[in-house]
């Protein structure tokens, strides 16, 4: 799986206009697959950690890079409970 970097979730084009974060839905932790984590330092080497972020309709997962950078930028929308 090829990684690419950005400057922010939203240069990626998976998160969709109008998204936007909840106030205390994020959770970070340390990347713990070594594969993983070997790619996202060929990217650029430093601390990475891994990021769910709740939103108005959805979760963006991705990995974020200790200069704000992040990668591997995907984007789960939330269904309407019928």
């Amino acid at each position: 799986m090829p990684l690419n970097l950005y400057a922010e979730i939203y240069e990626s084009g998976s998160v969709p206009q109008g998204w936007t974060p909840v106030r205390g839905g994020t959770l970070k932790y340390p990347v713990r697959n070594r594969a993983v984590l070997r790619e996202l330092r060929h990217l650029r080497v430093g601390k990475w950690k891994k990021v769910i972020k709740q939103g108005n309709f959805g979760e963006a997962h991705y990995f974020e890079h200790e200069s704000g950078s992040v990668a591997g930028v995907k984007f789960f929308s939330r269904r309407a409970k019928t």
